[in-house]
């Protein structure tokens, strides 16, 4: 999104999904005005609110300990590198849409030096194509949900198939839970039941809890301690994280308990625009509070279009558009929040409905 796209934004009387980002004045007075910010400052994540967050995470994913850490980048790193280094092996297997393969510019490959086995095109890869592996594996990373295919879930047989498979043979299981939470309530299930069958477990605090940045990884104490001398080597040790851990704390507090109604409003939304015509839901039902759009046209047509479709209704349907899987089609994400409280369903509905009407037809549409 330019400069342009985001002033046309703010003006617009509501956005579909995740709304403009507060003022740093409006952000700090609502820090400050947290129940957590009476904390004491952390010294290198040692006590106030980052030892709370890491207290009050890893209780609610049901692991003995978790770390903190600035960016989701060092944490995942350090714990592929903690992983290898304790099995011996450079192996990893992934999926080749997962945020480690596509948005980390090849960071486990060039920086951390692994070896990575890409399972799976479309959808996660499963037990059976684990078993056709004849490499040792360091671990294998799961992530849920895969965003880049449409915040797809396998379906919760197949996870417990592929936790039963490591476990079997004593291979490290490692959730990339970016948006675990928003997962676990698409599952319908709890947060520590679904944390239960993996060894590791990476959460993000920008996403579904809208804190202002980080993340942290939790797992069993001795895993996590093996952790920090990583975390140091990757430079991500901040002299001091509170605004970060209170948001996070925030985020738990306000935002968590609404997920399951944000998952809800996402497929009561779906299920509308799969009624409009020349407009492709996927996945139809979405899995979580997150799913994708297809319309006919190409990025750069479709962001001209919808940039003055914007200035003309007042309404910001969509941040991005990128290339999607179908010929001659472009797709855009739809994720369903708190900003969602802005507007109702129908009038949503009836939004994408003009603009995909606007659209200019095709013979091939």
């Amino acid at each position: 999104m330019n400069p342009t796209d985001a002033d046309i934004r703010r003006s617009c009387r509501f956005a579909l999904s995740r709304a403009a980002p507060a003022t740093a004045t409006d952000t700090l007075k609502r820090l400050a005005a947290s129940r957590h910010a009476s904390e004491a400052i952390d010294v290198y994540g040692d006590n106030g609110a980052v030892a709370r967050l890491q207290d009050a995470a890893s209780r609610r994913l049901g692991k003995q300990a978790g770390l903190f850490f600035i960016k989701g980048v060092i944490a995942q790193l350090c714990v592929l590198q903690v992983h290898a280094q304790a099995r011996r092996c450079r192996n990893v297997v992934i999926h080749p849409l997962s945020h480690l393969d596509v948005d980390e510019q090849g960071a486990a490959e060039r920086v951390a030096s692994l070896n990575l086995i890409r399972l799976g095109r479309q959808r996660h890869f499963d037990a059976r194509m684990l078993d056709a592996l004849t490499e040792p594996l360091a671990a294998v990373v799961v992530e849920l949900p895969l965003r880049r295919a449409g915040f797809l879930l396998p379906p919760i047989e197949r996870l417990r198939a592929i936790s039963a498979w490591c476990r079997a043979r004593g291979v490290p299981l490692h959730f990339d839970g970016a948006r675990i939470w928003e997962s676990s309530a698409g599952y319908g299930m709890d947060v520590a039941e679904l944390a239960e069958l993996a060894d590791s477990v990476y959460v993000s605090w920008y996403k579904g809890l809208g804190g202002l940045g980080g993340a942290l990884v939790a797992g069993h104490t001795d895993f996590i301690d093996a952790l920090r001398v990583w975390k140091t080597r990757y430079g991500g040790d901040l002299f001091t994280a509170y605004p970060y851990a209170i948001a996070a704390l925030e985020g738990l507090d306000t935002l968590l308990p609404r997920l399951p109604e944000f998952v809800q409003r996402a497929r009561t939304l779906a299920a509308g625009l799969a009624d409009i015509a020349r407009l492709h839901v996927h996945p139809s039902p979405p899995h979580t509070n997150a799913f994708q759009v297809w319309l006919p046209g190409t990025p750069d047509i479709l962001a001209a279009h919808h940039r003055a479709f914007a200035t003309g209704h007042g309404v910001w349907l969509f941040d991005a558009f990128s290339e999607a899987p179908l010929s001659g089609h472009a797709l855009a994400e739809i994720q369903i929040g708190a900003d969602s409280d802005a507007y109702d369903v129908d009038e949503a509905v009836e939004a994408v409905r003009r603009f995909v009407s606007s659209l200019p037809v095709r013979e091939s549409d």
